[in-house]
């Protein structure tokens, strides 16, 4: 017989259950489950409506008592899943989710049970990350707290985000006599950080701090990555001051800034370099001028993203040298205004092995696709045209809330012969665009191998019927000197377009049609080319 305290403890705690208490329930389970049957049994055959409910009353108290005991089965509680998986399913589950903070979801994890616990504990990549972690005065950084968390990490690589907010008469908590600059230079080697502050000055006074004490922690051998952000300014902040962290920290591959917005007294020092950067990205509304020589000062990055953050940039000085950056693959412009000239840069920039381009703009209203010059096209033109060193083997490109003519679409695609991989989102432009495209004498992009069209803008006119007329006619046009690579097509289309069912089936008929991948998705449904065959 089974002890019956240990029998109720085992149904109030997160207990594992031994051998002879996985028969005793199993047992149980199969007592309840033979007289349930016995139960329904005479339930069909009585007749007195008070044996009845007698009868469902004891059937569903037995369906609770079994449901009980068949807890204590879960594949948790008999230890049936490795501790090496759940860690795995908790790594998942903290860095997929947006809701709470990384060490908020491992704590909650953590307190379910000790086999959880143990799966976490055992799992060193889930304690090497700290973000999230908001500094606001007169609270402190609890230092200790952060480096025993990342004592559980091991030799895994580790990141520390740290926010600072205070107002401007109160001390901030980031600042050196707080011990931020101790952990930094004594604490657990880190591989990413993330300090961001109102005020940059505070970022300032750490950045002198660390330079101070150089030599004599583990930062300046393991930091790979640095996101320096900041909201206000004095006029007499000195980029300097923060980019010397870069001489400082030689070992930094990866850069990004959030700088707070211009002052006319700022300026650029000349003594900026720094050619150990290979990732670049900077949010700010300085003129262009300025921009570019910061990039002049970063000759051997590969990714660079421009940060508009949707403010138009100030009026820029002339620039009489381009800059070139040789190694530069990836671009990403996001935060544009849409009627904004910054694509100006691109006259200013020599991309010999540029390979993708994004641009992003910020929808204003609603506002009309603009003429053939508008200054995107005519500047991307200038980008990968006029010169040795410009941009002639562009294979991804891909535009966001683009309001532009179906010519000054023309001018833009017509321009890149190389483009594999064309992305139109949320596009402000007509259709026509695709219509007329039948018509030109020679092929358009003609070595295209991946189309997507997604949220259309619902401003413009833009029929996807156009969009299957250009996608058919590059199939029946093509020929062994020019053959359609075309291979993939997906489109995002709006459920209140007229005759949506009608166009989504025929596009995906495509597929049977001329040999195309093709999927449709419907706001909220998706259609792949076999819904419809």
């Amino acid at each position: 017989m089974m002890d019956q305290d240990r029998l109720t403890h085992l149904f109030t705690g997160n207990v594992t259950l031994n051998p002879l208490e996985l028969d005793f329930v199993k047992h149980e389970i199969e007592a309840r489950s033979t007289t349930i049957h016995q139960l329904e049994v005479q339930l069909g055959v009585l007749k007195a409506e008070r044996e009845i409910h007698q009868l469902e009353l004891q059937l569903e108290i037995l369906k609770a008592e079994r449901e009980m005991y068949q807890a204590l089965l879960s594949p948790l509680r008999r230890n049936l899943l490795p501790p090496e998986i759940l860690g795995e399913i908790f790594s998942i589950s903290v860095s997929t989710s947006t809701k709470l903070s990384w060490d908020c979801q491992l704590n909650t994890l953590c307190h379910v049970c000790r086999v959880w616990r143990d799966a976490a504990l055992a799992m060193p990549a889930l304690w090497a990350h700290v973000k999230g972690l908001y500094i606001d005065a007169p609270k402190k950084l609890d230092v200790a707290r952060v480096r025993e968390w990342f004592k559980r990490s091991g030799s895994v690589k580790k990141t520390l985000h740290i926010d600072g907010l205070h107002r401007r008469n109160r001390s901030c908590h980031l600042s050196p006599q707080n011990e931020l600059t101790n952990l930094l230079v004594d604490g657990p080697p880190l591989d990413t950080l993330s300090l961001t502050c109102v005020y940059a000055e505070c970022i300032e006074t750490i950045i002198q701090q660390v330079a101070s004490r150089v030599g004599e922690g583990q930062l300046c051998d393991s930091l790979r990555s640095l996101h320096l952000g900041m909201i206000h300014a004095k006029s007499d902040m000195s980029l300097g001051v923060i980019w010397a962290i870069l001489d400082v920290i030689p070992t930094i591959r990866t850069l990004s800034l959030d700088l707070s917005h211009f002052h006319f007294d700022w300026d650029v020092p000349g003594n900026l370099s720094q050619s150990n950067l290979t990732t670049f990205s900077i949010a700010c509304d300085w003129p262009i001028s300025l921009l570019l020589e910061i990039l002049r000062a970063c000759p051997n990055i590969e990714t660079l993203i421009l940060d508009h953050k949707g403010l138009i940039r100030r009026i820029s000085n002339a620039v009489n040298t381009p800059v070139l950056l040789p190694k530069l693959e990836t671009l990403r412009m996001q935060g544009l205004v849409s009627y904004s000239t910054d694509t100006d840069i691109f006259c200013h920039l020599q991309l010999p092995s540029l390979y993708t381009l994004d641009i992003a703009f910020v929808p204003i209203g609603r506002e009309d696709p603009q003429d053939l010059d508008t200054p995107v096209g005519r500047n991307i033109v200038a980008l990968v045209s006029g010169g040795p060193n410009q941009a002639t083997n562009l294979q991804h490109l891909r535009f966001e809330s683009l309001a532009i003519s179906s010519q000054g679409l023309h001018s833009i695609l017509s321009s890149l012969p190389m483009l594999a991989h064309l992305t139109l989102d949320k596009l402000r432009s007509q259709s026509r665009f695709f219509r007329e495209a039948c018509a030109f004498p020679t092929q358009l992009l003609p070595r295209l191998r991946t189309l997507r069209i997604l949220n259309a803008s619902e401003f413009v006119t833009f029929e996807n019927d156009d969009v299957y007329d250009f996608l058919v006619n590059r199939k029946h046009t093509a020929t062994e000197e020019v053959p359609d690579s075309l291979e993939e097509v997906e489109l995002v289309i709006s459920r209140c377009r007229p005759d949506i069912d009608k166009q989504a089936q025929r596009l995906c008929y495509l597929s049977s049609e001329v040999g195309l991948r093709v999927s449709v998705t419907i706001r909220g449904f998706f259609l792949s080319n076999c819904d419809y065959l």
